[in-house]
């Protein structure tokens, strides 16, 4: 299938209708991928997971003027309206205009969940669902992130699927959007793609299936944000790393800035934390971090552990501050950049 429909928009059946279970769709602003996705899905009648990352973004779209369904409406005469339905969750239903306003007709087709308050929505039966759309997974690098997100979002997919695969059904079809805010994203690093990711960007690949698991999908050279480019917005915006995000679907600079490939003879290597280790250039005040574990001398990323090496290693991070470490990969570079935090 074609990235882009004749129109210019990304093709939605591209994401919703292929064989692996995972799908992660990365790309500019504004090119369709929420759009196309939530109409493709409404119109299969399917019933499906709308998911956010914090409940205020949950909680958002049952404003009138934030509901996600606002365009579809308009241009296909739908009238899709979200209510909330408890405490942490919305639903979505076809609408009916009565006296007193708009109500919900009919049974709801998708529930609205939060990652960040999952754990408190309580005796939820994903039975009936087949797909959960995780809108905007990366976030912007002014949000707050959500402590043990990646690990928060595994927890969700057990407690959705449940045992469906054990019983010979097929599991939950999980179709994650996002814009190309940052690499440093929990939930891409769980799933085990970031490495992947960051080939595909290097190279500029926009379409992977690893292992029949989970297919990568890159929207390069967008004819809708080539349309865009000459708006009144990116006329005016100057920032490089928005327009480079919004526009080329390209990552911020500062996920690659220090990554480089270094001689590995030139250094000793004196310890791993995570699934990188650190070494230390043999006449140099500069180090450089390799992926893996490459010494017996290893910390893990549990918060005890980290605490010592903090303390142990104090030093390196005041070589980080002087720009005097290394990267082999932007991947290594975010798990490095983990051992730090507190």
């Amino acid at each position: 299938m074609k990235l882009y429909t004749k129109e210019g928009w990304i093709n939605p059946d591209l994401i919703v209708n292929c064989k692996t279970p995972f799908v992660l769709a990365i790309g500019g602003r504004g090119i369709g991928k929420s759009y196309g996705v939530l109409k493709t899905l409404y119109e299969q009648k399917e019933p499906f997971i709308y998911m956010r990352r914090t409940q205020s973004q949950l909680d958002a779209v049952t404003i009138e003027a934030l509901n996600p369904f606002n365009q579809i409406n308009t241009d296909c005469g739908y009238h899709v309206i979200s209510v909330k339905t408890g405490k942490y969750t919305v639903g979505f239903y076809n609408g009916k205009e009565e006296e007193d306003g708009v109500k919900p007709e009919g049974d709801m087709f998708c529930l609205g969940i939060a990652l960040s308050t999952f754990a408190s929505v309580r005796g939820l039966s994903a039975e009936r669902y087949k797909y959960i759309l995780f809108d905007e997974i990366i976030p912007e690098r002014h949000e707050r992130p959500i402590k043990e997100e990646g690990l928060a979002f595994a927890n969700v997919l057990e407690s959705l699927n449940r045992n469906r695969e054990l019983t010979g059904r097929e599991p939950l079809k999980v179709i994650l959007l996002s814009n190309s805010n940052t690499l440093n994203s929990k939930i891409i690093s769980v799933l085990g793609c970031m490495d992947e990711l960051e080939r595909m960007t290097k190279r500029g690949n926009t379409y992977k299936e690893l292992n029949n698991d989970i297919t990568i999908i890159r929207y390069e050279d967008s004819p809708i944000s080539e349309r865009k480019r000459n708006t009144a917005l990116y006329r005016v915006i100057k920032n490089a790393d928005f327009q480079s995000m919004a526009l080329d679907n390209e990552f911020a600079e500062a996920d690659f800035e220090h990554v480089a490939v270094r001689p590995l003879s030139e250094y000793n290597i004196i310890v791993s934390i995570g699934e990188c280790t650190i070494c230390k250039h043999k006449s140099k005040k500069e180090y450089y971090v390799i992926d893996g574990v490459k010494t017996d001398k290893h910390y893990n990323m549990l918060p005890i552990d980290k605490k010592a090496f903090q303390k142990q290693y104090y030093y390196i991070y005041g070589a980080v501050i002087r720009k005097q470490v290394y990267f082999q990969s932007a991947t290594v570079k975010i798990e490095f950049e983990r051992a730090w935090e507190k």
